[in-house]
């Protein structure tokens, strides 16, 4: 017995950091982040210490490494990146980098049948269902079936709402810039 609980609770942390990466968002062009230096001197980490915004080829110019690709990256991924450019190029020895990206700037919108069509803030947890309840449910019109989940210019899923209530997992969480498209 005591070797199963043991076995589920290393399978349980082997999958976390997986199931953990499904729900952060990649980085993408105009995306502003805190970057937060550690493991070495104070006044170069206040040198880091600023907030940064991802041109829109992707880049992002730090202090002492000059531009770095960010765009396409998790922010996790970013400050492996910037750990591993500081340690190679000998600048310091074990730099450790936490990057927060800012929500403001993050969307995803919620189109068609809804009391309140709108560009919502995005967090981590929302999900389909929750963005059209935060803008005040269907419309008397509309229809609950075939909502189109847009991602990147492309539908990438068709859902029915009765389908969340009968199985919640079923129920897709939302990324920066997705669209939700409601029929009338």
């Amino acid at each position: 017995m005591r070797t199963r609980i043991l076995v589920a609770v290393f399978t349980l942390l082997l999958t976390l950091p997986a199931l953990q990466a499904q729900t952060v968002a990649l980085l993408r062009a105009g995306d502003v982040f805190d970057l937060r230096l550690g493991g070495v001197p104070q006044e170069y980490a206040a040198d880091f210490a600023q907030q940064y915004t991802i041109d829109q080829d992707g880049t992002v110019n730090l202090p002492l490494i000059g531009e770095m690709n960010a765009a396409g990256l998790r922010p996790a991924q970013l400050g492996r990146s910037v750990e591993a450019r500081l340690a190679a190029e000998r600048i310091f020895t074990r730099p450790t980098v936490l990057i927060n990206v800012a929500a403001a700037g993050r969307y995803v919108s919620i189109h068609g049948g809804v009391r309140t069509p709108q560009r919502l803030p995005w967090s981590a947890d929302v999900t389909l269902s929750s963005a059209i309840g935060d803008c005040g449910g269907l419309t008397d019109f509309a229809g609950g079936s075939k909502i189109r989940l847009v991602r990147d210019r492309r539908i990438i899923g068709v859902y029915r709402l009765k389908d969340f209530r009968d199985d919640p997992a079923k129920d897709p969480k939302l990324l920066p810039g997705d669209q939700v498209i409601v029929p009338e």
